[in-house]
């Protein structure tokens, strides 16, 4: 009877550890889960200092801020979130009603970094009297300003220039309703975009290898003083603030499992504390929220903009910028259809590239999908190139819907066989693009590489990087994005993507679908 007795106790104690949020119930080898924004890859190095300070050990899972509020959306169990910006999330029901508790941890307002010389002539280099939106619309119409920023449909970044600039030209707050955009200022902004990414962090790697191309870039204050701590830069960064305001990141900790109170509130108190204040704004340069804490970078003075309050409006902008706003886009697709891919593989390709008609219906789904305006090229390749396909988007929905039928349905008829020519599949959908770009320059082009083998066929990796390095320096701007899939080599695809400034993606690990809405970001 006494061991029954203990045996029930022991019982009782583990419940009561459990629903005080004890670290053991969540997560691998006892770590509390945390959806957390890719931004936020920097905190990395203290999560030992927080583990040590608290006890909790913390699991961070990176996604974009759309697929952050998907997740959570869709019921996705975490114990915990922490994104650069809660309040698109808040706006949407389904997660609102998961956010038990939030918690400003840091600050970092999204501003431009413009090259000092550059601002110079400008004349945004005086603290004292920055330049309003309009006149930086204004200056990047005329293509006085060139600058790189992120996809508003993926980043926080783009997102908050964007909203940002159509709050603050409309003058209308947090009442702003889609008819009060001025959707010809966001136009003359886009003009001159020449630079575009999925995330904040690639943006200022490309923009740091790539800074003679371009006069600035949009992004969070923290990352623009970092790259001006670099020593990477020819030519610094001014920190432009806009005179008519900002929109910052304020980086909310937000409990989502109700089990997990006790920690939260134990993790919100050390987060905020002295300590950890000072360790995050030395590491990220980001400015404390605890006044307590001198900020490691000069503190500015800044105006923040009210966030639109309702959810339409913010969806309803950013389908304009992407679809009758930003410069069209010109998309290729290399798609492996050698023997390898019959089956499993070859359906999953089909959902992947059917989902960007618009059939997969979620957040995310909704804006990786094709474009008004885009050119959309489909390469199949085995051992040569099999065949070559082309849609042209345009403005008009009832002619978009019968071209996206079309393509549909190629993709459905899509079959497997033979060998695998990676190298000469690229660099025939390479020379396509560049005499498309020849005829159009002003499209945004881009092309996108998915395969599930090792290349055994056609060019080798040494012949295509040799052809590659004799175009001109002016004909290797358009990027390669490619897919790591099934049995497919990442050095392969690294020698491929690697000079032309792409990268690769893994859907081992995320799937196609995923892996070719995420590359959607940077199109």
């Amino acid at each position: 009877m006494r061991q029954l007795v203990a045996l029930w106790l022991l019982c009782l104690t583990c419940l009561v550890s459990c629903s005080e949020g004890g670290p053991d119930n969540t997560g691998s080898g006892g770590a509390l889960t945390v959806l957390a924004g890719s931004e936020l890859k920097d905190i990395e190095p203290l999560l030992p200092q927080i583990e040590a300070a608290t006890g909790l050990k913390l699991k961070l899972q990176y996604a974009g801020t759309l697929d952050a509020v998907e997740q959570l959306q869709s019921g996705a169990q975490f114990d915990f979130a922490w994104l650069a910006s809660n309040r698109y999330a808040l706006l949407t029901p389904a997660v609102k009603a998961r956010v038990l508790a939030s918690e400003r941890t840091m600050i970092s307002p999204v501003v431009l970094g413009v090259k000092a010389d550059k601002a110079r002539a400008l004349g945004w280099d005086n603290a004292d009297k920055p330049p309003t939106w309009a006149a930086i619309a204004k200056a990047a119409g005329e293509g006085r300003f060139r600058f790189g920023m992120s996809n508003p449909a993926t980043s926080n970044t783009g997102f908050s220039a964007v909203l940002g600039l159509a709050a603050a030209i409309s003058g209308q707050g947090d009442a702003l309703e889609l008819k009060d955009i001025d959707f010809r200022t966001l136009a003359a902004f886009a003009k001159s975009q020449t630079l575009t990414a999925g995330s904040s962090g690639w943006l200022a790697e490309v923009y740091q290898r790539e800074a003679d191309s371009h006069d600035g870039l949009v992004n969070y204050a923290s990352v623009l003083h970092a790259l001006n701590a670099s020593g990477q830069l020819k030519t610094p960064l001014v920190l432009v603030y806009p005179k008519d305001g900002v929109i910052t990141a304020d980086y909310p900790f937000m409990l989502i499992n109700p089990a997990q109170r006790a920690a939260y509130d134990k993790l919100v108190e050390y987060l905020r504390g002295e300590t950890f204040q000072k360790a995050m704004s030395t590491t990220t340069r980001r400015q404390p929220v605890n006044t307590a804490v001198p900020s490691a970078v000069p503190a500015h003075t800044y105006f923040e903009l009210p966030f639109p309050a309702k959810l339409e409006v913010i969806n309803g902008l950013l389908d304009a910028y992407l679809n009758t706003v930003r410069r069209p886009a010109d998309s290729t697709l290399v798609i492996d259809t050698s023997g390898s891919m019959s089956g499993e593989r070859i359906s999953q390709l089909q959902t992947a590239l059917t989902g960007l008609t618009g059939a997969d219906t979620s957040l995310s789904g909704r804006f990786a999908k094709w474009r008004e305006r885009e050119r959309i090229t489909l390469f199949r390749f085995s051992d040569r190139v099999e065949d070559m396909q082309a849609w042209q988007l345009v403005e008009d929905k009832s002619t978009n819907a019968q071209r996206l039928q079309d393509y549909a349905e190629y993709v459905r008829r899509l079959s497997a066989s033979g060998g695998t020519a990676i190298y000469s599949a690229t660099q025939q959908a390479y020379e396509a693009a560049l005499k498309r770009q020849a005829q159009a320059p002003d499209r945004v082009y881009s092309i996108l590489l998915m395969t599930d083998g090792k290349n055994g066929d056609g060019l080798s990796a040494d012949q295509f990087v040799s052809w590659f390095n004799g175009l001109p320096p002016d004909k290797r701007g358009i990027r390669v994005f490619a897919v790591l899939f099934g049995d497919a080599r990442s050095d392969e695809l690294e020698t491929i993507t690697r000079p032309t400034g792409g990268r690769v993606f893994d859907a081992k690990k995320s799937g196609l679908q995923a892996a070719f809405k995420e590359i959607r970001g940077y199109q």
